[in-house]
């Protein structure tokens, strides 16, 4: 497709000069398509306090990270103040009639280090798809639906990327302190690649199903060719809108992801036992009802982590089975005028329970809680100034992080900010 550059620069042009407005063209090929985005740096404090001391009764998951090394009783916060982006990024979209009622849908998002200059291309949702009466398909780099359909409010304006996101304490696990890797592969709060997305229309009034799959990557150090590994997810969504009311219940499955054995000790680990096989399952139910212009949500999550055959275990004593835990979010967000915006989050997950092969296993402080609070002022209806308040509260045996640096065993974090919004 040859698209029209000089159009192009003028549409980007225009879209930064006027905030709010979505900037339309038309490339030679007939594809009409619009700039969008959102700027959102801000200046974060952030400090670390209370950390388990050595000889702390710690779960059998995570013992082995105070013993040792840096971590034994010892902050790992370093107390500063830097500057943040969250969720800035801009992208382009758009799409074309087919005729008899279909269209040919296309986006492209990438994510914008604001701070410091640079960017991933095409690093956020990304796809091309086709709209119908049947529903609408896509294909490439998605939001799972269990992450679209779940903790709804966001908080002012974001709802992951940012230290008050609530994800880290609902969808994972609190043995691990990576934001990447092992810990990243225990998350059901995901934007996957290789996705296959199917979205229903709107029946009854505003009930609508979504699904999507999602095969591995030879890029993903997750899959490997001895032992054979083969990482993918099936996430599903079922919501229902229907006045000041929405439901949802979502349902996502990684096979092959080890997203618990992963981030216990090095001795329980499955991950290089071309034997074993991993199932990580997690149920979500959400509620949100809006009272005027004040919005109100409660969101349940279960997880289950479990690695089998038992057979394949046999010989292989203190292995990880098992791990179940729940976690819930209490949200709300209050705009008290066209200028004044407010949100509050309550975000608690509880130890869970674990199994290891022919041994026992103790979740022992493996508990958290999260309490968030932020005021937005509204200089113009896309640009506004907020100042945003965390506290995270770790079990004595939990490593549970929401910011830009991993707290040590049991470390409480407390962050604070200001900034501006904009969205283009």
């Amino acid at each position: 497709m040859s698209l029209n550059r000089k159009a192009m620069v003028l549409a980007v042009g225009a879209a930064l000069a006027a905030p709010g407005a979505h900037a339309q063209i038309t490339s030679q090929s007939g594809v009409g398509w619009e700039f969008y985005g959102k700027f959102y740096p801000e200046i974060v404090r952030i400090h670390g306090d209370s950390p388990s001391p050595v000889g702390t009764t710690l779960s059998t998951l995570s013992s082995a990270n105070i013993t040792s090394g840096a971590t034994a009783g010892n902050s790992n916060i370093v107390n500063r103040a830097e500057m943040q982006v969250g969720n800035t990024y801009v992208g382009f979209r758009g799409g074309k009639s087919l005729g008899g009622g279909m269209k040919g849908i296309w986006q492209m998002e990438a994510t914008i280090t604001l701070d410091e200059g640079g960017g991933t291309l095409a690093g956020r949702d990304t796809f091309l798809g086709v709209e119908a009466g049947w529903g609408t398909l896509r294909l490439g780099l998605m939001d799972t639906p269990f992450k679209k359909a779940g903790d709804v409010l966001g908080f002012l304006g974001v709802s992951s990327g940012n230290f008050v996101a609530t994800n880290s304490v609902l969808r994972q696990v609190g043995f691990s302190s990576a934001a990447a890797g092992p810990n990243r592969a225990s998350r059901f709060h995901e934007r996957r690649g290789n996705a296959i997305d199917f979205a229903s229309p709107t029946f009854f009034g505003g009930l609508q199903y979504q699904m999507q799959y999602s095969i591995g990557n030879p890029s993903e150090t997750a899959i490997t060719s001895n032992p054979p590994r083969s990482p993918r997810f099936v996430s599903q969504a079922l919501k229902y809108e229907t006045g000041p009311w929405y439901f949802a219940i979502m349902n996502e499955v990684h096979f092959d992801m080890f997203g618990g054995s992963s981030n216990a000790t090095a001795a329980q680990s499955n991950a290089a036992d071309g034997s074993v096989t991993s199932k990580d399952m997690s149920n979500h139910a959400a509620v949100v009802f809006k009272l005027g212009v004040h919005s109100f949500e409660v969101d349940y999550n279960m997880k289950t982590y479990k690695e089998t055959p038992e057979s394949s275990l046999a010989n292989a004593n203190g292995r990880f089975q098992e791990y179940k835990n729940t976690a819930y979010l209490l949200a709300m967000e209050n705009r008290w005028s066209s200028q004044w915006r407010t949100s509050f989050h309550y975000n608690h997950a509880n130890a869970g329970d674990c199994k290891l092969f022919n041994a026992a296993c103790s979740t022992t402080g493996l508990d958290g809680t999260q309490i968030s609070a932020g005021v937005a002022y509204y200089l113009d209806p896309a640009m506004y100034v907020f100042g945003l308040y965390s506290v995270l509260k770790n079990g004595d045996s939990a490593r549970y992080t929401n910011g830009s640096q991993a707290p040590g065993v049991g470390e409480d974090v407390t962050q604070y900010a200001i900034g501006l919004a904009l969205n283009l």
